[in-house]
């Protein structure tokens, strides 16, 4: 441990507190900066302000400071000033798991709660919180991230009181607590009795100058140090940015390397000049960190042939320290090595090559460690840092500590309280504990005993993305889509929708979502697809259908729901052990059914639930509010109808499917008609019908169950009937009727044309009646084959009667009214019957018939 600990500490001091060599120093304080040392509470900056010489009390004021953190606290405590004894928030400015929180005069301000900053270590943060007559207003690097009114029941702040950095105070200088110490360093904390403008904010948080507070300054005040340390740094150095880089001593090639930076969410270092270079190769040669003394460094020509370009941001590198002979052009050398010995850069195969990787640390991109059960989200948050055992280890912002201490062995300890956590052990001396594994513990975790294993995952993944067994971060959607996205092609595993909770009772249905008293009433969508036979004889109709039933049940939970519910398929098992409604149809002819196929889905309707920092399958959940589940039945039958042919063939019937939930009280599952919708996207005008009105209606008799009634309305096409039955009856009437003109001495012809032409008639009217369906009522049809068959017999009768005619000469005919005699001819019979008789009697019989039709 010693040796980490003076590794962890030189390089902070190197990296943080280099003596500046230009401009003067700032005075920079060192809270217990060490991240393997448990934190403590006696360690922290104090003044007294009775001491300041500038006022008793202040309105307006602006207090700055410039913050480094190494590790944080359950309550990161940066400035805090109290008053008296019961009154030790006067001022405090402090960040709980990532929120950033101010109190003056012992009230919160409301409007630092706006303040979006990422929890980043290991990087200096300028704060100026300025109180301007009612408004407050917080800056972070010179920049005015939030502003509102000052929330204060008092505005006057006293100056007789104790100013401590690093520590809240419960007390005057008391009562301190090792969870609320600042581990860091601190510098330029400044205390003004006045409102800075956002210029002179801007000026400091750059260090274009260093303005001294009037009030306080930790420069110039004297501040008084327990137990801590300060150094001297320039200005410079504090506001230069530098390049710092991990060393991975494994051999790889330069695909897998770079993949290998991505883990850790960065890229593989590419020095920008020979110095950087310099630095680099030092690093490495005094380290003894790569096994084969070889590096790749990140700068490729994979572009342009013979323009080198760093992979992390496609800058063209032109100051390079070129081997002897290099590069030597060739198109299949577009990837670097630096020599560790010599510094050189030589230009080799990406993929046929294989060297040690140097990763550039990443900024601002935490690892997460899944699975811990933590309390708060920035306790799961890691960074990589320097070398343990010639391996990077890894430094929870808690203080948990992932280091390897054998060949494969890794640890995990919480440096907190001095104690091992679990430990793992890897596949290979060269594997990093990336990725998804099964710890095991060493202390109790999670509820879970010691010696339990227990599943845990370290990668740079956020919310929106999925982790792959080996670290890989993919986006969410890509998460079993039917493609390997992963390289460990483990995102098409386990690719389940449901999460059935423990207790699920499959055999009872949910409760109403909106009102718990009513029974549920899922929604249901009848989609009419085909009607692929009308059989009026036989009264029954074949239909195929799809039938969608639609239910919330708030009891499940679901993972990874898309927007198209299609993509949302349940599996035949997760069908089987979840509740779902299943249906009868009391109307379908002879108890059958073609059940053709049956789905389930889940249709999303709602937001997901506030993703879990703890869950290592980082699953995107949603309750059971926010979805709803979709059975589809595909169904082919023959459904009873009962036709009413009396107005055939302008007949219009009435058909339905009954729908019943089978083994249901309708106190419990209830189908009614506002939830219920028909659908028909095809063709309305079939062969012989037109169909129209669907609805959907309750059948609210004496069963058990609950049924629904879809109807649709057939209307006949008459068109062809018309033409194929009225017009040739119309026309056989015609000709019988044309006999009526043949001359009258021509018997046999006039018989003989009747004769025939009713017996056709007959025949017609016989063949016709045998396509329908089979009545004990009269038909419309029937009485219009009636009709032409007795006015056919009519004019037969009268030929026979006008034949009779022809053999008397005469017939006397003396009416008590008429004076003289005349005589009665065939030719006048016949006359009469062709002109009044029979045109009056075609009238008024299609004249009720039409009514009859009509109404």
């Amino acid at each position: 441990m010693a040796l980490t600990l003076a590794l962890s500490v030189a390089l902070s001091i190197t990296i943080l507190l280099t003596h500046g060599t230009q401009g003067d120093g700032v005075r920079v304080f060192l809270l217990q900066p060490d991240i393997w040392e448990p934190p403590r509470d006696d360690v922290y900056l104090r003044f007294n302000m009775s001491n300041q010489q500038v006022a008793s009390s202040l309105t307006n004021l602006t207090v700055c400071s410039r913050i480094h953190l190494t590790a944080i606290t359950k309550l990161q405590v940066f400035l805090s000033y109290a008053t008296r004894e019961k009154f030790a928030n006067a001022i405090m400015f402090y960040i709980s798991d990532g929120k950033h929180f101010f109190r003056f005069n012992n009230k919160p301000q409301e409007v630092i709660g706006e303040l979006k900053l990422p929890t980043v270590l290991r990087q200096w943060w300028h704060y100026c919180h300025v109180l301007s007559g009612n408004t407050y207003t917080v800056y972070v690097d010179g920049v005015a991230l939030a502003s509102g009114p000052l929330q204060a029941d008092d505005r006057v702040l006293p100056l007789n009181g104790t100013f401590v950095i690093g520590q809240e105070q419960d007390g005057i200088s008391s009562r301190f607590s090792s969870q609320q110490i600042l581990k860091g360093y601190v510098t330029q904390v400044n205390l003004w009795s006045r409102s800075l403008n956002a210029s002179e904010v801007e000026t400091i948080a750059s260090c274009r100058q260093d303005l001294n507070g009037d009030i306080f300054s930790s420069d110039v005040s004297d501040v008084e140090l327990i137990n801590a340390q300060e150094k001297s740094v320039s200005l410079s150095e504090i506001c230069s940015e530098k390049e710092r880089f991990i060393i991975f001593s494994e051999a790889r090639n330069f695909d897998y390397s770079r993949s290998h930076c991505k883990l850790i969410g960065s890229d593989i270092y590419g020095p920008s000049t020979q110095k950087l270079s310099s630095v680099l190769n030092k690093t490495l040669w005094e380290e003894d960190l790569c096994e084969k003394e070889e590096i790749w460094v990140g700068v490729t020509d994979r572009e342009n042939e013979g323009i080198w370009r760093r992979e992390s941001d496609n800058t063209v590198v032109t100051d390079i320290y070129w081997g002897p002979g290099q590069p030597d052009n060739s198109t299949t050398e577009n990837c670097i090595i630096m020599a560790a010995r010599t510094a050189s850069w030589n230009d080799y195969n990406c993929n046929k090559t294989y060297a040690c990787v140097v990763c550039q640390e990443p900024k601002g991109v935490p690892l997460y460690l899944r699975g811990a059960c933590k309390d708060m989200k920035t306790e799961t948050m890691f960074e990589i840092l320097s070398y343990y055992n010639s391996k990077p280890f890894f430094h929870g912002f808690y203080g948990l500590m992932i280091y390897k201490s054998g060949v494969k062995e890794w640890v995990m300890k919480d440096t907190v309280h001095n104690k091992t956590v679990a430990t793992v052990e890897l596949a290979s001396k060269d594997l990093y504990p990336l990725g998804r594994h099964r710890w095991t513990l060493q202390d109790s975790l999670c509820k879970k005993p010691v010696g339990s294993r227990l599943e845990m995952s370290l990668s740079t993944c956020t919310n929106g993305e999925y982790m792959c067994n080996n670290g890989q971060c993919i986006d969410l959607s890509s998460r079993c889509d039917d493609k390997d996205d992963c390289q460990d092609e483990t995102d098409e595993n386990n690719c389940t929708v449901l999460k059935i909770p423990p207790g699920y009772r499959a055999f009872k249905p949910p409760k109403n979502p909106s009102d718990h008293t009513k029974p549920l009433r899922p929604t249901m969508i009848f989609n009419f697809l085909r009607f692929l036979k009308i059989e009026d004889v036989q009264q029954a109709i074949t239909l195929e259908f799809v039938l969608s039933l639609q239910w919330t049940d708030s009891r499940l939970k679901y993972l990874n729901l898309r927007d198209e519910y299609h993509a949302n398929r349940l599996s035949r098992e997760e069908t089987e052990r979840i509740w779902h409604p299943e249906l009868e149809f009391p109307n379908v002819k002879d108890g059958e059914k073609k059940v053709i196929k049956v789905n389930f889905f889940v249709a999303r309707s709602n937001s997901s639930l506030p993703a879990d920092f703890n869950s290592v399958s980082m699953d995107k959940v949603y309750g059971g509010n926010s979805a709803r589940i979709l059975k589809q039945q595909h169904i082919s039958a023959s459904f009873v109808c009962t036709f009413n042919v009396f107005y055939y063939p302008f007949d219009v019937q009435h058909c339905s499917v009954l729908v019943q939930l089978s083994s249901l009280s309708k106190q419990l599952v209830q189908l009614t008609e506002g939830r219920s919708m028909v659908k028909y996207n095809q063709n309305s005008s079939l062969t012989t019908y037109i169909i129209s009105d669907f609805f959907t209606r309750e059948i609210n008799g004496s069963t058990r169950e609950s049924m629904i009634q879809v109807g649709y309305k057939l209307t006949r096409q008459y068109t062809l009937i018309v033409l194929s039955i009225y017009l040739p009856s119309l026309m056989l009437m015609a000709i019988g009727y044309t006999t009526l003109y043949v001359n009258v001495q021509s018997l046999q012809v006039r018989l003989t044309i009747s004769l025939t032409t009713l017996l056709v008639l007959y025949t017609f009217f016989n063949q016709t009646s045998s396509s329908l369906p089979k009545t004990a009522y009269i038909k419309m049809i029937d009485v219009w084959f009636f009709f032409c068959t007795i006015l056919l017999f009519l004019i037969i009768l009268v030929h026979v009667m006008v034949e009779g005619l022809e053999r008397e000469s005469t017939v006397a005919v003396s009416p008590s009214f008429m004076k003289g005699q005349r005589k009665v001819t065939a030719e006048t019979v016949l006359r009469v019957v062709r002109f009044m008789v029979v045109p009056v009697i075609l009238v008024v019989f299609c004249s009720i018939y039409l009514y009859v039709l009509l109404i």
